[in-house]
């Protein structure tokens, strides 16, 4: 896998002293539950002028956080002849109780990536309803156990009852 793309971005991000984290089939990958990276998606809670100034040499498309139930503050887009970039900033996503707010929360790094938490990508992706990504970061979660300060902060958020009781389990 061709990791120039990506790693452009992030070596612009990290030379800001911008924290970010990979997750979606990035992360997936990097945890060997997906045998291909769709694109790289990014996550950060930096300011979208913090994070525009670090890439302003390099050609983004600033792009809506995404329809609902996608509530991020902003995206920017690098298309690539490798594989696309997309940089979230301040992740967040609806639920009928309200917008969940998903942190940037770094667990390990991979191939000089840094590398979100699977608990908050679990989260993400129930709320999205893309049940079959959170089922395998579920099952990654409950093998390898969970991080429970992270499962505690998501427990913080308007989560929807079935989302909530299966991050309880985790403790």
């Amino acid at each position: 896998m061709n990791l120039e793309s990506v790693q452009t971005i992030t070596q612009r991000l990290d030379a800001a002293g911008i924290a970010y984290a990979s997750g979606g089939s990035g992360m997936l990958y990097a945890l060997g539950l997906t045998e291909r990276v769709r694109d790289w998606d990014l996550t950060t809670d930096t300011s979208y002028e913090t994070v525009a100034q670090a890439l302003q040499d390099i050609d983004c498309i600033s792009l809506p956080s995404g329809d609902y139930p996608f509530a991020s503050s902003y995206r920017l887009s690098v298309e690539d002849t490798g594989l696309p970039v997309d940089i979230i900033g301040q992740f967040a996503i609806h639920s009928e109780f309200g917008i969940c707010q998903l942190p940037t929360w770094i667990t390990h790094t991979w191939k000089g990536l840094q590398m979100g938490s699977p608990e908050i990508w679990a989260a993400a992706y129930s709320l999205m309803k893309r049940d079959s990504k959170a089922e395998l970061l579920f099952s990654h979660i409950t093998e390898h156990g969970a991080n429970h300060e992270i499962v505690h902060r998501l427990l913080d958020e308007p989560l929807p009852t079935n989302l909530r009781s299966r991050l309880q389990s985790l403790l």
